[in-house]
């Protein structure tokens, strides 16, 4: 029984051990990719070398099927950042490349974490950057709601993409879009509500105007007071 006894202790341990070795290797296969990421992210300039450099490893964690989150987050953020650099209009076939490649893996984010709205977000935006398609945007969007339907940064990512999207986009995704609206005219301060419906196309207007009306009589009179909404 001893004996029995100290088997499976040794057989746990070594299984405990095997794992911590596994994800210490997974960890310094990618810590170059994870810094890179946290170090450029968000800044207004970029080390175009690096990101582009980079953006390879990011393209290895898809083909490896490597799920884990910390390395999925850094694949995404260097392969957007790699497309966000690039300008069609003068380097096309490398804009080509790139866009091709950030589908890929953000595509893979998707498949590993369905249940995180800012992959199905990012993948909205990468595919209306390869051609609009109204029924495709609407099930990535209403995806993207139904995952983060209150945050303030997912509310602020989103905007930033219905206020590209066009009409038909708009309309094949009505009710991730209203309630979206709802949430923000209903209880985003005034600052935020006039921060993320600047400039919306006549289309997003109508669908501002229409969830206005149905808001509270003293919210909408506090949206009016501040001329925080835009002309109908």
């Amino acid at each position: 029984m001893k004996l029995l006894s100290g088997a499976l202790v040794l057989f746990a341990a070594t299984l405990v051990f095997a794992v911590a070795a596994n994800e210490l290797a997974r960890t310094l296969r990618y810590v170059d990719l994870v810094y890179v990421n946290e170090k450029f992210e968000g800044r207004g300039e970029r080390a175009n070398s690096i990101i582009h450099e980079y953006a390879s490893v990011a393209e290895e964690v898809s083909m490896r099927g490597e799920c884990r989150s910390d390395i999925l987050d850094a694949a995404v953020g260097v392969v957007l950042a790699d497309l966000d650099r690039l300008n069609p209009d003068t380097d096309y076939e490398r804009w080509v490349e790139s866009a091709a490649r950030a589908q890929n893996v953000v595509e893979h984010a998707v498949r590993c974490a369905p249940f995180v709205s800012d992959y199905s977000l990012r993948l909205a935006m990468i595919k209306r950057a390869a051609g609009e398609e109204a029924s495709q945007q609407a099930t990535l969007m209403s995806r993207a709601v139904e995952l983060d339907p209150a945050s303030m940064r997912g509310l602020r990512s989103r905007f930033a993409q219905w206020r590209k999207l066009d009409a038909a986009s708009l309309k094949a995704a009505e009710p991730a879009l209203t309630r979206d609206l709802t949430t923000l005219l209903g209880y985003a301060s005034p600052a935020t509500v006039r921060e993320l419906l600047k400039q919306p196309s006549p289309t997003l207007s109508s669908y501002i105007f229409s969830v206005t009306m149905h808001l509270p009589e003293e919210r909408r009179q506090r949206l009016e007071r501040w001329k925080v909404l835009p002309k109908t």
